[in-house]
């Protein structure tokens, strides 16, 4: 996930007393457990990489592993790696462990981690025992269209509720018209769909803009994939105008 990484920080980060004042932990592992909890604060998790994490420290990748790595081993947080049907990983969830009961309720409480599986995640260099593994199946959210749970919670975080929907909407109508599948939904939306439905979006508003002004508007032309070209003459859902031929033109 590391090229998709967006998770908005909160804007307050804790640290117990327990954490602060175990002598047995580093400085900075101190101030990743509060990093954690900010990241955590939306969704009760933190699904940060390694690489994300070490450079908010600038430091190597491994260190950060080291340091999340004793944080669980003391129990102040629980590791959760996510894998596909092909057991390749996906995501890995970082929930903060012994939080004030006060505000508890924003976080997952762990208090049992499970037994080890000793499975290792390559992308974020873990290799310590007592992490739970679990295998995710994609979920169908139109026809043609399946998403891990996560990716669609990335579209709406990222696009907005309604947006996310459309894309999906114009992925499903493509695949369909086309008779393909693609080997990730979500890659194709950030990739190319997701210019489709805002290009559809703005020649709907400049149209209905020219019905008022009766003026043309003047759009800067941007470089798609080639499937945005094809997906652009296939179920329009919006009015063919002598204009809008002259706009591709452009």
């Amino acid at each position: 996930m590391e090229n998709n990484e967006n998770q908005r920080e909160s804007f307050y980060s804790i640290i117990p007393a327990t954490v602060l004042y175990d002598n047995e932990l580093r400085p900075n592992e101190k101030l990743l457990f509060a990093i954690i909890t900010s990241l955590a604060n939306k969704e009760g998790f933190c699904y940060a990489s390694n690489k994300y994490l070490a450079k908010k420290f600038k430091v190597r990748d491994d260190t950060v592993s080291g340091w999340v790595s004793h944080l669980r081993e003391k129990g102040y947080v629980y590791v959760e790696i996510l894998r596909n049907e092909k057991k390749e990983f996906l995501m890995r969830k970082i929930y903060p462990n012994n939080i004030p009961s006060r505000i508890n309720i924003l976080y997952p409480h762990r208090t049992n981690i499970g037994e080890g599986i000793g499975q290792i995640s390559e992308d974020n260099n873990i290799n310590n025992n007592n992490i739970n593994t679990f295998t995710v199946e994609k979920k169908k959210y139109a026809e043609k269209v399946y998403l891990y749970e996560h990716e669609y919670k990335q579209l709406q975080e990222e696009y907005g509720v309604e947006k996310a929907n459309k894309c999906i909407t114009e992925l499903d109508l493509y695949k369909q018209s086309k008779g393909i599948e693609y080997e990730s939904d979500f890659a194709t939306i950030k990739r190319w769909v997701i210019l489709r439905v805002e290009e559809l979006e703005q020649r709907q508003n400049r149209t209905n803009y020219n019905k008022k002004t009766k003026t043309v508007a003047n759009f800067e032309q941007r470089e798609y994939p080639a499937e945005f070209w094809e997906s652009l003459y296939e179920n329009n859902n919006f009015v063919s105008s002598s204009e809008d031929e002259m706009d591709l033109d452009m």
